[in-house]
């Protein structure tokens, strides 16, 4: 009988222990949901570092990293949760991008951004999203005439966006 009650008292001290233990990659996703980004990236580090949900959590970095301007980070992050397996979304692809094009590699952004709209779940606000930033990065590279024909698509598209229509009137210029 004594020995029944020390595997109930150890069997009980297991559980409420492993329910004291802190998850990383939970408590970065609650700090992401909450915009403590600096906080999330520091959980999902340590995540990552612990291989809990590897790809998720590289994911879950780089989506914190690119909320606190650490564009390569980010870059890095991201690259690395696809490696791992994570889902190839659009939104990875976007951010991936949109980091590129901060650190002024356009044609590697081009290709993320043209990679994203290939993913089938992206929903239009995202595809408009990309098609917008890929038409500002053939800008940046000089590529006026690629740049006026996806703008005239968007346009059409999009003929709401008031800011696309102001781009197309400045195109039409050069």
């Amino acid at each position: 009988m004594k020995k029944l009650h020390l595997y109930i008292a150890v069997f009980l001290m297991a559980i409420m222990l492993t329910g004291c233990i802190v998850n990383p990659y939970k408590s970065g996703m609650e700090a992401l949901e909450s915009e403590q980004y600096e906080e999330a990236a520091e959980q999902f580090k340590e995540a990552v570092k612990n291989e809990q949900n590897k790809a998720d959590s590289y994911r879950g970095l780089g989506i914190a990293l690119w909320e606190t301007k650490d564009y390569e980070g980010a870059k890095e992050a991201l690259r690395n949760a696809l490696e791992e397996g994570s889902e190839k979304t659009g939104t990875v692809y976007n951010i991936l991008g949109s980091c590129e094009l901060q650190m002024g590699n356009i044609k590697e952004a081009v290709t993320y951004f043209e990679e994203g709209l290939k993913v089938e779940d992206s929903d239009d606000k995202l595809k408009q999203a990309m098609r917008f930033n890929c038409i500002f990065a053939y800008e940046k590279l000089g590529d006026m005439e690629t740049a006026k024909s996806l703008l005239s698509e968007y346009v059409k598209d999009y003929p709401e966006d008031e800011e696309a229509a102001k781009e197309a009137e400045f195109l039409e210029t050069r």
